[in-house]
C-alpha cells in the first residue's frame, strides 16, 4: 500500500489512511465546489464514497447549505441522498452501484456548478463574533441594529401591540406587507389590500 502524508508532511500509518484518505477528499470535494471546478468536485465525491459512503453524503449536505445556500440545490442533494439509501437498502450484494455512484456524482455536479451565497454560515460566524467581542464597536453598532424590534412587528400577534390597540387595520396596512411578491400575487394584492383596509376602518368605526 502506498504510503499517504498529511498536511504536515507526516507519514500516515496504514491503519491510518482511511481517515486520512476520506479527510483529505472531503476537502478536496468542498474547495472544488467553491471554486465551481465541477470534474474535479465530481471525481473527489467518487473517492469519498467509496472509502465511506456516510462522510461523503454528510459531507455533501452540509456543503449544499453552508456554501450554496440555493433553495434548489439544497432540495436535489437531499433527494439524491434518499435516492443512494433507497438503492443502497435493496442491493443485496451490498457495495456501491453504478446508479448509487451516479447519484454522488450528480449531487456532487450540481453543487459545483450552482451560484454560491455563504451568508447563512458567515452570518453565524457574525453572531459568535459579537458574543465573544462585546468591546468592538463595529460589531456593537452591528448588534444593536440585529436586536432592534421593528415597528411593524408590533401587531396584534403580539403582546406589545394589543396593548397599543392594533388590530386588522395596523394588520393590512403595515404588518402584512410584503416584498418580492410574484407577478399574480402583486395583480391580486392591488385588489385586495385595499378593500381589507376600507373594512377594518367600517368595523373601527362601528366598534
Amino acid at each position: 500500500m502506498e504510503r499517504q502524508v498529511d498536511f504536515d508532511r507526516k507519514v500516515v500509518g496504514e491503519a491510518e489512511v482511511d481517515s486520512e484518505d476520506a479527510s483529505l477528499w472531503k476537502s478536496v470535494l468542498q474547495k472544488a465546489v467553491r471554486r465551481g471546478m465541477t470534474e474535479k468536485a465530481m471525481f473527489a465525491a467518487y473517492k469519498l464514497v467509496s472509502l465511506n459512503s456516510w462522510s461523503c453524503w454528510k459531507r455533501l449536505i452540509v456543503i449544499a447549505d453552508e456554501d450554496v445556500g440555493q433553495p434548489d440545490a439544497i432540495v436535489a442533494v437531499d433527494v439524491l441522498y434518499r435516492k443512494f439509501m433507497a438503492l443502497k437498502k435493496n442491493d443485496k450484494e451490498k457495495k456501491l452501484s453504478w446508479d448509487m455512484n451516479r447519484c454522488v456524482v450528480c449531487a456532487a455536479k450540481i453543487l459545483a456548478e450552482s451560484p454560491k451565497d455563504r451568508r447563512a454560515d458567515e452570518f453565524l460566524e457574525l453572531v459568535d463574533a459579537m458574543k465573544k467581542r462585546k468591546e468592538d464597536k463595529e460589531l456593537e453598532k452591528r448588534r444593536n441594529e440585529l436586536e432592534s424590534v421593528p415597528d411593524e412587528a408590533l401587531d396584534m400577534h403580539t403582546l406589545q401591540g394589543k396593548k397599543m390597540g392594533r388590530g386588522n387595520l395596523f394588520w393590512y396596512e403595515v404588518s402584512s406587507e410584503t416584498v418580492n411578491k410574484t407577478e399574480a400575487y402583486e395583480k391580486w394584492h392591488k385588489w385586495f389590500q385595499p378593500l381589507m383596509v376600507q373594512l377594518a376602518k367600517e368595523k373601527k368605526v362601528k366598534g
